[in-house]
């Protein structure tokens, strides 16, 4: 009689230790946060069941937060990373319970008949028993490298929105400027076509600019393509089938250049950087693993359980059963030194990350300001030829200069709204590239905007 209190007992306790579950954890907040320090203040990240975009929420002109908003809301790559977190959630459950219980039943007849022989026994693994935390700990060392993993991923995302939407801005401006260009050059095709009708001028003036046209239709049709690239890169980003619904600005928006102080910047990387915290969790996840694959119970993978057997005679036995691997020729060596040289690498990693973040701080804050001074001589470079040319213009209107002098004077003006384009493209890629080092939206920082 006791031993079957003592085998219902132990029955008991092994059924609420398995069932027993890790408690869940509330990560959702800490992704949410990261996503709107990486984007703006109006980010927000999707239930699995919201619906996505509405398509009239494009037919107003977009910014850059606008574009995270709809990247966000409708890529589905973002839910695809929220899932993650779900998945790891359940892992993290599923690390909380037990092995279930390995019942092993044997039934002997004699040659020839008789009475059967049976032989049962209800066993139990002790290494899952017994190392139940160091799995959940495992589990949880896990759960933190993919949730920094998927931080990552989506402030990556909302990043490259930033990039694109910036990108299809400068091509769109491009083409606009590379237009006027190819317009300029037919006006003047036309006017020396008619100067040499009337003998003016040579033929071959003529055949000149005629390829002159020519190479500026060329130019046309290479930044139209371009735009249409850069649309596709920013559509891609959105989520959406087709790019033909995107309205961009016809300019750059008002930059606003972040207050250079790379120590707070530099505190501001440390914080925020998706690629820290992975490393960081990395490290603590080896180490969990090797606790969990090293040690006696590792090695020997103990199970307990009761036991019986009924024999041919009619007579009953009962009692306890031990089964136990024999460390013979896996002694656990191999494990122990591998899960000592997962450490290593992880650590060894984390400290590399831990180096190339501040060197990246550093890079983009230079590019940024070089940037922002190449940007301001553009804007001076075209604010001097539009002078020229209106006192081209100017000089022209007094009869004391010819219209080639005003021509030169546009194209050297379309050429300086060029380079002052390709400025600034190159100071909003700068700046998007701090906030991939930082992972913090510093330009909205910068300019106040929500």
């Amino acid at each position: 009689m006791n031993d079957v209190r003592v085998s219902v007992l132990l029955a008991l306790s092994l059924l609420g230790t398995g069932c027993a579950t890790a408690p869940p954890q509330a990560n959702d907040s800490q992704v949410a946060t990261a996503v709107i320090n990486a984007g703006s203040s109006t980010a927000r990240l999707p239930a699995p069941d919201d619906p996505y975009l509405d398509p009239r929420f494009l037919e107003t002109g977009l910014t850059a937060n606008r574009a995270v908003q709809a990247a966000l809301v409708n890529n589905p790559q973002v839910r695809a990373q929220l899932a993650r977190l779900d998945a790891a959630q359940a892992e993290r459950v599923q690390a909380g319970l037990l092995a279930n219980p390995m019942l092993d039943l044997m039934a002997l007849r004699p040659d020839g008949g008789g009475r059967i022989e049976l032989q049962y026994s209800l066993m139990q693994d002790l290494f899952d028993l017994f190392t139940r935390s160091r799995r959940i700990a495992v589990a949880d060392a896990a759960s933190r490298v993919l949730e920094a993993d998927v931080i990552g991923q989506l402030v990556a995302l909302v990043q490259d929105t930033k990039a694109a939407y910036y990108e299809a801005i400068a091509a769109q401006a491009l083409l606009a400027s590379v237009r006027d260009g190819w317009a300029l050059e037919n006006e003047i095709l036309q006017l020396r076509t008619g100067e040499a009708r009337q003998g003016a001028i040579r033929a071959s003036t003529i055949a000149e600019q005629q390829a002159i046209v020519s190479m500026q239709a060329h130019e046309l049709q290479a930044a139209e393509a371009a735009l249409a690239k850069a649309r596709a890169a920013l559509a891609l980003q959105l989520g959406l089938p087709s790019s033909a619904g995107i309205r961009l600005p016809t300019s750059f928006p008002a930059f606003v250049l972040p207050g250079i102080d790379e120590p707070a910047l530099q505190a501001l990387a440390s914080t925020h950087r998706a690629a820290l915290a992975a490393a960081d969790a990395g490290v603590q996840q080896a180490r969990r693993d090797r606790e969990l694959s090293t040690g006696v119970l590792r090695a020997t993978q103990p199970s307990v359980g009761p036991a019986g057997m009924r024999e041919t005679s009619g007579m009953n036995f009962a009692g306890a059963g031990l089964q136990l691997a024999l460390p013979i020729f896996d002694t656990g060596r191999a494990r122990r030194d591998l899960a000592d040289a997962q450490v290593a690498q992880a650590q060894f990693s984390a400290e590399a990350v831990r180096r190339q973040v501040p060197l990246e701080v550093e890079l983009a804050i230079a590019n940024l300001v070089a940037a922002d001074q190449a940007a301001g001589h553009a804007d001076h470079h075209l604010a001097q030829q539009t002078r020229l040319e209106t006192l081209a213009r100017q000089t022209y209107r007094q009869g004391a200069t010819d219209s080639s002098a005003v021509f030169d004077a546009r194209r050297a003006r379309l050429a300086s709204v060029k380079d002052r384009i390709e400025a600034q493209r190159a100071r909003w890629a700068a700046a998007v590239d701090l906030e991939r080092a930082t992972g913090v939206a510093v330009l909205d920082a910068a300019a106040g905007r929500p």
